[in-house]
């Protein structure tokens, strides 16, 4: 199984320029097998960022549209569509017959066997009611215990001085007085962050596993794959025809 050859879809559901940058191609890649390989594209409408329901509810329509049509053209075995709010990920799902998850849920099952409890830092105070909405979905809202927000908009988090300060602050106020066991990026913007922010948190006496979510979701969705496992059709089931 090791020498299976897979292609996975990275699909970005903003139109923001810079945002598929080299940086977040090699993060997203850092852990996949040698043998998988991962096709970015970028939807070409649709909201610049997500950063609200309205964002994530306009772009969804493109996120489905592209989706289908490069798995049509491509031979895919996965779907990643890059946002931690999920946009159009449930209907994609209806669609197509392979593992398809936006960046939400993988950071969240695995962190699920790290720890008890489970902090998100996202973006901003925008955000937090979707956030909620999708723990309140999931079951979790007695092992997800924090949502907490740098007050960075997408757009600055390419300011690394400035993500790394904000971020800081708000996993050690997670760790200290939310009593997080386990932190997860709340968006797949911030990347690139693990290793210091771990570091940085075990300096001040907390042992605790930091998650990028663009990361999880490539592992989970290339060990889908690998496994031949793909949504239920018991609850995505396929659209009705008209």
């Amino acid at each position: 199984m090791s020498g299976m050859k897979l292609t996975l879809l990275d699909l970005v559901p903003v139109t923001a320029p810079g945002i598929l940058s080299p940086e977040m191609m090699a993060d997203l890649s850092k852990y996949l097998m040698d043998t998988t390989q991962v096709v970015h594209r970028q939807i070409q409408e649709g909201s610049v960022t997500i950063e609200c329901e309205y964002d994530e509810v306009y772009s969804a329509p493109q996120v489905v549209s592209m989706a289908v049509s490069e798995a049509q053209e491509q031979e895919l075995q996965g779907v990643f569509v890059n946002c931690f709010g999920d946009p159009g990920v449930r209907a994609v799902r209806e669609k197509l017959k392979m593992p398809v998850f936006g960046g939400f849920e993988p950071a969240i099952y695995l962190g699920l066997g790290l720890g008890d409890t489970l902090g998100i830092v996202t973006v901003l105070k925008n955000v937090v009611p979707m956030i909620r909405g999708a723990i309140a979905r999931a079951g979790l809202e007695k092992r997800v215990v924090s949502v907490r927000t740098l007050d960075l908009p997408v757009l600055e988090l390419q300011d690394r001085e400035k993500l790394m300060a904000h971020l800081y602050l708000e996993c050690k106020k997670a760790i200290e007085e939310d009593g997080v066991g386990v932190l997860v990026m709340g968006c797949t913007g911030i990347i690139g962050v693990t290793d210091e922010m771990r570091s940085r948190l075990l300096a001040d006496g907390y042992d605790v596993p930091v998650l990028e979510a663009a990361q999880c979701a490539m592992m989970l969705t290339e060990l889908y794959a690998r496994m031949g496992l793909y949504q239920s059709r018991q609850t995505y089931m396929d659209p009705p025809e008209k």
